[in-house]
């Protein structure tokens, strides 16, 4: 996404708002304690994950892929950390709770980490290859030359052309 496009400024925009957002709720929890009233069943549910401290380990995640959304760190890691939490919240505070404050945070919750998500999706494009040889991690560079998902051992370049590091 070229920096002159102004969907390049919404993205991180909503970057910057959703990390602040997450660093506000897991931060405001760590310091005060704040658990929000949420009525009828779904604060029974807050209270059952609250006392196996599964509520507690959420808003300490929070903190951490709030950070790494807002200082733009390991940012599509943060958001795929964050999915699950945010499925959660959304079926929650949409379905089981409804109230005024839920219909908007719930929504809003799954709008931005979805549309974040397939702002940066690209970067996982290995992942969704229908087939595809064994890389590992210090090996990762090699995932960037052309020809991906084939023989990585393979001497001979790709479609029989040098590499763009390769020509002078």
């Amino acid at each position: 996404m070229s920096n002159k496009s102004p969907w390049y400024y919404i993205i991180h925009w909503m970057r910057l708002y959703f990390g602040a957002h997450l660093l506000f709720s897991g931060i405001r929890y760590a310091v005060t304690g704040y658990v929000p009233e949420i009525p009828g069943l779904g604060g029974e549910w807050v209270q059952a994950n609250a006392n196996i401290y599964l509520y507690q380990m959420i808003k300490y995640l929070e903190i951490v892929t709030g950070a790494m959304l807002f200082f733009n760190r390991f940012t599509l890691l943060g958001l795929i950390l964050e999915f699950p939490a945010t499925v959660n919240i959304f079926w929650l505070n949409t379905f089981i709770v409804a109230t005024p404050r839920q219909l908007f945070t719930g929504p809003q919750e799954l709008f931005m980490n979805g549309v974040l998500l397939l702002a940066y999706s690209g970067w996982i494009f290995a992942a969704i290859k229908p087939k595809l040889e064994p890389l590992w991690l210090w090996d990762g560079a090699k995932a960037y030359k052309p020809g991906l998902g084939e023989r990585l051992d393979d001497k001979r370049p790709a479609q029989g052309g040098k590499f763009n590091s390769e020509v002078n």
